[in-house]
């Protein structure tokens, strides 16, 4: 007896991104779906485009400010403001981006994260892992952290502030 078997298609067609305007870059939900751990058969995709709309939009409400004055100092796009390059992979693998759209990408996947975990238990874990849930799990509250401090970095602020009473 043989078993033919088919590889999962992906929980979201290839090459479907949420597009936010002409100045922020497109978000790949799949690449979303793979750096965040949150599998196709866990969260249907409505719910996750949902999460990152949502984190889109806080993030752009955080930046609006900062967006505008790059708008009008020339950048038209984030990937257009001068910042240090990122090179992840060697040779033609290699994929070049720079700072701010990292830094930007990351913001939008913590918030969309934290959403999820707060609907969705096991969202970022593996079968074994729901078992060892009390191990490291980062909470909706650690995503928003890494969010607000990707959004911070993006605007060149410090992360905390301190006063002496």
């Amino acid at each position: 007896m043989s078993f033919v078997t088919s590889p999962q298609p992906p929980a979201t067609p290839d090459d479907h991104v949420i597009a936010f305007g002409e100045f922020w870059p497109a978000i790949d939900i799949n690449a979303f779906r793979d750096a965040m751990r949150i599998g196709g058969n866990l969260i249907p995709d409505a719910r996750v485009v949902e999460a990152l709309v949502g984190g889109l939009i806080i993030v752009d409400d955080n930046l609006s400010v900062w967006r505008d004055s790059q708008i009008a100092a020339g950048h038209e796009a984030l990937a257009h403001i001068p910042s240090t390059e990122i090179t992840v992979g060697a040779g033609q693998a290699a994929v070049i981006e720079p700072r701010l759209v990292r830094l930007f990408r990351r913001a939008v996947y913590a918030w969309a994260t934290a959403d999820l975990i707060e609907t969705h238990r096991d969202v970022s874990a593996t079968a074994s892992g729901v078992k060892d849930a009390n191990q490291v799990e980062l909470t909706p509250d650690d995503h928003r952290r890494n969010g607000t401090h990707a959004i911070r970095a993006i605007l060149g602020t410090s992360r905390t502030a301190v006063e002496l009473i």
